[in-house]
């Protein structure tokens, strides 16, 4: 830990000698400088949370010092005032520009070091309440926010519930005639809205995981990316559930109509030139189910988003190409392909330093069970073989 730095001006070299002999035994770094304007340059090269100042000095005598350095209650450093020739004006004057204790000479250096103990345990009392004060206005903000927005989340589904709710009860009426069917029906409805809640639940759960990221303050440019990139990943997971609900299968989405959705919303997240950039895509018209439509969703945000960032620099343009294609025996081939300046040679995916590259890796190899190849010449391609997931009961997967 770093001892804390104390600077002594004085034009005595008597006196700066006999308080650094006390102060050096206590661990304190010290400091001197014989005038106040010696005395400005070591203050800013320093930082000190203490100095020990003589009013009388050559060049620049204390008050000028005082005045130059302009103390707040904000700064981290305290003043004592040390003189032998200070008046009542000169005090007053001093406590004005904002120090913390006056010392007439000569002095008894015992209470020359409880002033000094006193002075830096306060402002250390201080700095550390005003760094509190500023996060717990920072989180109070950042709360607030998150509550307006989980208010307004929360009110849209409450009339989307309310809507679903109210279609069901009109079905209900108009088929009580047919009882048994009715009942069927009912049943029916009933199980596709405890989906409904389930998944909502399961959503709003990562979204509740990933807003919890953001309550950090955020400076650097590398946070930043891996921040957007968080973002991207949660619109990725948000985009499925939105098809979920617009789709009259409640269990399976139109995949090829969500993967078009995703590219145009990356290529608007990264603000790409369409001019420069040309997107090709080759997608089949299928729909999956979401345990499969997850991951694959996930594997196209991670390989389109890298080749956007990385693959294009120093290039004044290029071409990505996304396909998905049903092959004959009921597997999926998906193929994501840039013509930018391709991967490192010998890169492994699964050790890479790269988080999206090992997160394509395990998605594909430990979620969609499928297999993963890659070619680095004329840019970068990746082919990704998996079938669509079956479950039997929620967890439990189909071995057929």
């Amino acid at each position: 830990m770093e001892n804390d730095k104390i600077l002594i001006l004085d034009d005595e070299q008597i006196v700066i000698e006999a308080i650094t002999k006390h102060l050096s035994r206590r661990n304190y770094e010290i400091y001197s400088g014989k005038d106040g304007k010696e005395g400005l340059v070591l203050y800013h090269e320093v930082n000190p949370i203490l100095i020990i100042l003589d009013l009388r000095m050559p060049v620049m005598d204390g008050v000028e010092f005082l005045r130059k350095i302009n103390l707040s209650p904000a700064d981290s450093c305290s003043v004592i005032v040390l003189t032998g020739h200070g008046s009542d004006e000169e005090m007053e004057r001093c406590f004005e520009l904002g120090i913390s204790a006056f010392l007439r000479k000569p002095f008894n250096i015992y209470e020359l070091l409880g002033i000094v103990s006193h002075s830096i345990a306060l402002k250390k009392v201080e700095l550390d309440l005003k760094a509190e004060l500023i996060q717990r206005a920072q989180m109070e903000d950042e709360l607030q926010r998150y509550r307006n927005h989980l208010e307004e989340l929360v009110e849209k589904r409450t009339v989307e519930l309310q809507n679903t709710n109210d279609m069901l009860q009109k079905e209900i009426v108009e088929r009580t005639n047919a009882e048994k069917h009715a009942t069927r029906s009912l049943r029916d409805k009933e199980v596709l809205l405890r989906e409904i809640h389930h998944r909502v639940k399961n959503n709003l759960q990562i979204v509740s995981s990933l807003l919890d990221l953001q309550t950090k303050y955020i400076k650097d440019p590398s946070t930043l990316d891996m921040f957007k990139d968080s973002q991207n990943r949660l619109k990725t997971m948000a985009l499925l559930h939105e098809k979920l609900y617009q789709s009259d299968n409640m269990a399976e989405i139109d995949f090829a109509k969500y993967l078009t959705n995703l590219l145009d919303h990356l290529y608007r997240s990264y603000c790409i030139d369409t001019s420069c950039i040309l997107m090709s895509t080759d997608i089949d018209k299928a729909t999956i189910g979401l345990d499969t439509a997850v991951p694959c969703g996930l594997i196209v945000n991670e390989l389109v988003s890298n080749s956007l960032k990385h693959a294009f620099k120093g290039q004044q343009g290029g071409r990505l190409s996304v396909s998905l294609h049903k092959l004959d025996d009921g597997q999926f081939k998906l193929t994501v392909s840039d013509t930018g300046v391709g991967l490192s040679d010998g890169i492994d995916l699964k050790n890479s330093k790269t988080l999206g590259l090992r997160l394509v890796n395990a998605l594909v190899i430990e979620q969609l069970e499928g297999t993963l190849e890659f070619d680095t010449n004329n840019g970068t391609s990746f082919w990704i073989v998996f079938r669509e997931l079956k479950y039997n009961t929620r967890g439990t997967k189909d071995d057929r």
